[in-house]
C-alpha cells in the first residue's frame, strides 16, 4: 500500500494541474491513514492513540474523492467542469470533520486475532457512518455498470472501479457480520488505490506523449 501511494505521489508532478491537486490530496490523506494504522499496530500504549481519530478514518473521504475523480475522467463530458469535483470534495471534507469530531470512536485491542498485536479504532455507536459508506460504494457500483455497455476507451478502468466498489461494500458488510478477513477493513482501500494509480499512470503517459 505504501509503495502504491508513494509511486502515485511521485507521479503527481507529471499530471495536469487540477488532477494533480486532487491526486496529491487523496494520496496524502491515504498516507496519513496508513501511518496511523501502522502506529496502532506497533504501539503497546493506548494512552494517546485516540488522538489519531481524525486521520485514521480519512479513507471515508479519500475513497469518495477517488470515485468522483474517476467518474469525471471516465465520463469525458466537456460540459461538466472539474471544479465541481473540488466543490463536492470540499463539502465532503467539512462533513467528515464535523462527523468524526462529534462521534465517539473506541480504541480496541486486537489480541483476539492470532499472530496480531496492537489496536484498531471504530465507531461502535455510529454505524450509520459505515452504512453511508457502503451505500455510496453501492451507488458507484451501479453507476459504473451503466458505462460498461457504452463504447468507452477506459473500459478496463471501469471494470476495476466496479471491482473496487464491490470489494469495499462486501468487506464492510462482512465486517458488520463479524466475518473479519483482516483486523482492519483495508481490502477496499487497496482496490481503490490500485485503480486510481492505474488511471493516474494512463494520464501521465498521455501527457508525456503530448
Amino acid at each position: 500500500m505504501f509503495v502504491m501511494i508513494v509511486k502515485g505521489l511521485v507521479w503527481t508532478k507529471l499530471l495536469p494541474s487540477k488532477v494533480k491537486i486532487m491526486a496529491f490530496f487523496i494520496l496524502t490523506a491515504m498516507m496519513f491513514r496508513y501511518i496511523c494504522i501502522l502506529i496502532l499496530f506497533l504501539d503497546n500504549n493506548i494512552k494517546y492513540l485516540y488522538m489519531l481519530k481524525m486521520p485514521f478514518f480519512l479513507n471515508l473521504i479519500a475513497v469518495p474523492m477517488i470515485a468522483l475523480t474517476l467518474i469525471y475522467i471516465f465520463m469525458r463530458r466537456d460540459n461538466i467542469k472539474f471544479h465541481y469535483i473540488f466543490i463536492l470534495s470540499a463539502l465532503l471534507c467539512v462533513l467528515y470533520g464535523f462527523t468524526v469530531y462529534n462521534c465517539g470512536a473506541v480504541v480496541k485491542n486486537v489480541q483476539q486475532y492470532p499472530f496480531v498485536w496492537g489496536y484498531t479504532m471504530n465507531f461502535p455507536k455510529d454505524s450509520y457512518i459505515y452504512w453511508s459508506y457502503v451505500l455510496f460504494n453501492t451507488l458507484v457500483l451501479f453507476f459504473s455498470l451503466g458505462f460498461m455497455g457504452k463504447n468507452n476507451p477506459n473500459r478496463f478502468g471501469i471494470y476495476m472501479m466496479v471491482f473496487a466498489a464491490a470489494v469495499t461494500s462486501a468487506e464492510l458488510i462482512a465486517w458488520f457480520l463479524n466475518v473479519n478477513i483482516l483486523v482492519q477493513p483495508i481490502l477496499g482501500d487497496m482496490s481503490w488505490i490500485a485503480v486510481f494509480i492505474y488511471v493516474l499512470n494512463k494520464i501521465k503517459k498521455r501527457v508525456a506523449s503530448g
